[in-house]
């Protein structure tokens, strides 16, 4: 696998859509090995006759895992939201399966007081509805806000705010500029629908995820005209700016965090002109939403870059899929970088079969959560599946 310093040039510069443009800069930086990688101490693969997976994993209070995705039937159309509580060996606690409409996706899920909130999607048979519930501590529905509209509107992630309430981020085909573009919902902590805001082009633009920021404003990230998009607001959801990468080819950030040191992160995918290979792009950004660096981990084959989290000791971990590196087929990869985008350690995860990650979480203990699906010729189809890792080795650091 090659890993690439990424500068700008003609076909590789910032831009900035709907608000002023900002310059972007780019650091060099050469890569070091500085700690020992973290170890799987446990995988959990639930069983299942049809197609399904994992998308959003996240922590509990009791040291177990809150997982949420959705659970296939014979007819690969038809699925069910699935809700997963792990104890913290790994167990299954309990799991709940529920959906409203013909099929119901849940994206993404955090623990909060009183249980969890999920967002995703449900289908009608003719479109695609946004929504956000709230189950207790035992999977029952407490309350489930669903955002009809006039096309297919979808959610794919969410963040708590500092009052306790949500904002959720996808796309919307129902309102906006034109096709899809980035969608912003806000519900209060009783499941009211407080506002909605979009952003975008006329072109096709969708959000993969939101984080609530420490000045009290939103960042949302995805994809707009093959490109980088990011939409920066204020705690109204008006918007204050936007900025588009553009990597030379096809690109798409599929998850951003907020970095302690300042700035943006982010992680995705990018696909060079005349190349049906993806690879995977990692930015960092500035507070004024320069680029400060940014890197391409370039391989053989189909690369891409899913989630990421900032651990207490400084840098990210990325959670992506390679076919590049590992068995015969798909992995699940993490990578650990520094703040200056070097590589420190990488850790493949799965099978000889097909196993792709999708949500990542972290704990202040340093130990890693990741969920998504994996390949297993007993069922022949793809089943949920959860990895549990100790913390890294920081003798070195």
């Amino acid at each position: 696998m090659l890993i690439k310093e990424c500068y700008l040039s003609k076909n590789s510069r910032s831009k900035s859509r709907m608000f002023p443009i900002l310059s972007a800069v780019l650091f060099l930086f050469s890569f070091s090995s500085l700690s020992s990688p973290a170890q799987i101490l446990w995988e959990t693969e639930i069983p299942s006759e049809f197609n399904s997976c994992i998308w959003g994993v996240d922590f509990t209070d009791d040291g177990g895992a809150i997982c949420v995705g959705d659970f296939g039937s014979e007819d690969n159309e038809i699925t069910s939201l699935f809700l997963l509580k792990l104890k913290p060996d790994g167990s299954t606690q309990w799991e709940k399966t529920t959906g409203w409409g013909l099929a119901t996706s849940g994206q993404d899920v955090l623990q909060i007081s009183g249980g969890y909130v999920v967002c995703g999607s449900i289908f009608s048979g003719t479109d695609y509805n946004g929504f956000v519930a709230k189950f207790d501590y035992f999977g029952n529905v407490l309350w489930c806000r669903e955002i009809n509209n006039i096309y297919d509107d979808v959610l794919y992630d969410i963040s708590q705010t500092d009052d306790g309430s949500f904002v959720a981020a996808g796309y919307t085909e129902s309102t906006g500029a034109g096709g899809k573009d980035f969608w912003l919902v806000r519900i209060d902590t009783a499941g009211n629908l407080e506002w909605t805001r979009t952003f975008g082009t006329a072109r096709s633009d969708a959000a993969y995820s939101v984080v609530a920021l420490e000045d009290g404003g939103f960042a949302l990230s995805g994809g707009s005209d093959g490109n980088f998009y990011i939409v920066v607001t204020d705690s109204a959801g008006t918007g204050l700016s936007a900025f588009s990468f553009d990597n030379g080819g096809h690109e798409t950030a599929r998850c951003l965090i907020e970095s302690s040191e300042g700035g943006l992160f982010l992680a995705g995918i990018t696909m060079q002109s005349g190349n049906y290979e993806s690879d995977i792009w990692l930015v960092r950004l500035n507070t004024s939403g320069n680029m400060i660096w940014s890197l391409m981990i370039e391989g053989d084959d189909n690369d891409s870059a899913w989630d990421v989290v900032e651990p207490e000791a400084g840098g990210f971990i990325v959670l992506a899929n390679t076919m590049s590196s590992g068995r015969e087929s798909y992995d699940a990869i993490l990578y650990r970088l520094d703040y200056q985008g070097n590589l420190i350690w990488e850790m493949n995860a799965g099978n000889s079969f097909w196993n792709t990650g999708s949500g990542l979480a972290i704990n202040p203990q340093g130990h890693l959560l990741f969920g998504g699906r994996t390949w297993t010729d007993a069922s022949e189809c793809f089943v949920p599946w959860i990895v549990y890792t100790s913390p890294e080795d920081l003798l070195n650091w």
